[in-house]
């Protein structure tokens, strides 16, 4: 078994980068000053004609700087045509503001083109050069106003987009095995055992917590392992929205939780609380996508287990498995239900290895 790790990556669709209202104002000015070539022919038709023409190309060249950078962003999907993961995850980045901001560019490019065939005119119409540039001045300043208008979220899409860059690459339609369970139970050890080499580690977005990314070779098969620490490891009532909605999100991938509990008499946490907490998980990513292991069963006797089952039990739960992580007891078995689970969940085949 192998551990590889990727670059992080986003749908391609969302690879560009967002200027912010002030970087596109601090251009529009710089290309404002900068000379321009006026044609030999209108030069012929005197230096009045020459400078009027010459504001005429300086606001030209400022509308088509605003007109693509904007248009690149109301050219950006929806969130409604995005896989469901990405959706989750960039409306929450965005606090949800991401589609208004494709709306309002878009908006903004057909206002700015209105604007500019009206200047357009205005500007060859002048007779003076100091009525062009008047008039010049003019278009730019509202052409500015339009733009800060239409991307007064923007910072939001920004924000959005550069924690997706942040995030792991998590392909999202691999088979995808999610670990869980509350601290100390056990789940860096299973990490550790599947894996033979260091898992990516890098922060969840939009939360202060971490995501932990490998991928488990199995023969043909390579299983994305996502570990959550702090994130699926206490009960819903003590996350707030923000980790609620990035949970949320992982539901959308094709994956199976693994839920760790420790029987064990000294476990760090009450059994119970343990079982708590198994309730919330349930909740965010289903019964049908959830497998129920004892961890460290190595430490617990026959009379403990039993026990422990009927906890469980007694909240509509059953133990699917018994491992040791430390000891690799069962570990082989559990990622074969974990294979199995997601055939059926997922009505995919994948080649039997175990």
């Amino acid at each position: 078994m192998s551990t590889s790790t990727s670059s992080a990556c986003i749908p391609e669709e969302l690879r560009i980068r967002v200027p912010s209202y002030d970087e596109l104002r601090r251009r529009v000015l710089e290309l404002f000053v900068q000379s321009v070539v006026v044609p030999r022919g209108i030069r012929k038709q005197g230096r009045e004609r020459a400078r009027v023409f010459r504001y005429m190309l300086k606001c030209e060249r400022v509308f088509q700087y605003l007109a693509s950078e904007i248009s690149r962003i109301a050219r950006l999907p929806k969130t409604a045509t995005l896989h469901p993961f990405y959706a989750e995850l960039i409306t929450l980045a965005s606090d949800g503001r991401y589609d208004t901001v494709v709306d309002r560019a878009s908006k903004s490019v057909k206002i700015l083109s209105k604007l500019w065939r009206e200047y357009r005119s205005r500007i060859l119409s002048a007779y003076t050069g100091v009525e062009a540039k008047e008039l010049a001045r003019e278009f730019v300043g509202r052409a500015l106003s339009v733009a800060k208008r239409g991307l007064r979220d923007i910072e939001y899409m920004r924000r959005a987009i550069r924690v997706l860059r942040e995030t792991p690459c998590i392909d999202v339609e691999a088979p995808t095995m999610i670990i869980a369970g509350m601290p100390q139970v056990g789940k860096s050890t299973l990490v550790s055992r599947i894996s033979s080499a260091k898992p990516e580690v890098a922060p969840y977005p939009f939360t202060t917590k971490h995501i932990i990314l490998g991928h488990v070779e199995l023969g043909p098969i390579k299983i994305q392992v996502v570990d959550t620490p702090g994130i699926l490891d206490r009960p819903v009532e003590e996350m707030n929205e923000i980790e609620r909605r990035a949970v949320a999100a992982l539901k959308h991938l094709k994956a199976i939780t693994v839920f760790l509990l420790d029987p064990s008499r000294d476990s760090y946490y009450r059994f119970e609380q343990q079982v708590s907490v198994l309730k919330s998980v349930a909740e965010f990513v289903g019964r049908d996508k959830l497998i129920v292991v004892f961890n460290k069963i190595d430490r617990v006797d026959d009379s403990r287990k039993a026990e422990c089952r009927k906890i469980v039990e007694s909240v509509g739960f059953n133990v699917d498995l018994e491992i040791s992580a430390l000891l690799g007891y069962g570990v082989d078995r559990m990622l074969q239900l974990v294979i199995e689970k997601i055939e059926r969940l997922y009505n995919v085949k994948l080649p039997r290895v175990l």
